[in-house]
């Protein structure tokens, strides 16, 4: 069994930590939030992170090369994945819409994270695009709701 002494420091807060790895501690936060990073203790208002668990992490996190390892390089090249650039180009719908990933939610267009990047199908974009004309259009036709005011006197002889 392992014996502690009191002079082994055993843990790292995310300043020391974000040091060692020479990132900042904003990452570190952002990672504890996305479920990324070593295994952390939260004590009260207090992140440390032992020892061990940033060597586990760090050992887990070695490479020896890029193939494979983030993506399928052949889905790079597959001519079905466009970037936002070329379907605003080919559709003229504005560039922030595909790219800001809160106005993509906020719509419902559909995309695929290819990595870190953002890839579009423009047959699934265009099919979007078609719902979306129909239900504006939908919306169009509706007839005008008409509320009856009867004994509602109109707003300025009320406040009088």
């Amino acid at each position: 069994m392992d014996t502690f002494q009191f002079g082994q420091k055993i843990t790292l807060n995310e300043n020391e930590l974000a040091t060692r790895w020479g990132i900042s501690p904003k990452t570190l936060q952002r990672w504890r939030c996305e479920g990324r990073g070593p295994k952390y203790f939260k004590l009260s208002k207090r992140v440390s992170y032992p020892i061990d668990e940033i060597l586990t992490f760090e050992f887990e996190s070695l490479h020896e090369s890029t193939d494979g390892v983030t993506c399928d390089p052949e889905q790079f090249n597959n001519p079905s994945f466009l970037t936002a650039r070329e379907i605003a180009a080919k559709i003229d719908i504005p560039l922030y819409l595909l790219t800001h990933p809160g106005e993509r939610k906020k719509i419902g267009l559909p995309h695929y994270r290819v990595g870190k990047m953002v890839r579009f199908k423009l047959e699934e974009i265009l099919s979007w695009a078609r719902q979306r004309t129909a239900e504006v259009e939908s919306k169009k036709q509706t007839p005008p709701r008409i509320i009856q005011l009867g004994n509602i006197q109109p707003g300025l002889t009320r406040m009088m």
